[in-house]
């Protein structure tokens, strides 16, 4: 495996170790908004492996049918990257519509908050390594991977702080 496509497998186990931890954060706090946090993070776990794949296939050498590479296979696992999101955001959108209708009481904020920080700063680190290697090799997969990482870190510190408030 090359070192971009090892960069791509950690990427995949980080996420699923931030997927784990916002999931837990959801589950003992009853908060929406970590509910909205954990999903986001199933998009990361996706677009991880949608780039370790296309990572993968980019590497493959020229043969009959792409004479000039499959380096293009990074773009479409980018672009596919931001449907996730959008589909995400939907299903983020009804959920809080029925907590909206059929609010719940939050369990434990602080132990929700907690969990969320420290998921966050695992993505908060993880982004600048994938960002720095991304531009290292010119990957539009880590470059992606890298800023929609970044993107969830400050949502997610909106969330704590939201929550915070409340």
């Amino acid at each position: 495996m090359t070192r971009t496509g090892t960069i791509a497998a950690g990427s995949v186990a980080v996420g699923c170790l931030v997927l784990a931890l916002k999931v837990l954060a959801w589950r003992v706090s009853a908060s929406a908004a970590l509910f909205s946090d954990a999903l986001e993070s199933t998009v990361n776990v996706a677009a991880s492996l949608l780039a370790l794949g296309a990572l993968w296939l980019a590497a493959q050498p020229a043969d009959a049918n792409h004479p000039y590479g499959h380096e293009k296979a990074e773009f479409f696992s980018a672009v596919i990257e931001g449907v996730l999101i959008v589909l995400a955001a939907l299903a983020i959108f009804q959920h809080a519509w029925i907590t909206y209708q059929h609010p719940v009481m939050l369990r434990a904020p602080g132990q929700g908050m907690a969990l969320n920080a420290v998921a966050t700063v695992l993505n908060g680190v993880w982004a600048v390594i994938l960002m720095r290697r991304g531009r290292l090799v010119r990957s539009p997969a880590l470059i992606a991977d890298a800023r929609h990482l970044t993107a969830d870190v400050v949502t997610s510190v909106g969330i704590i702080v939201g929550i915070g408030l409340a």
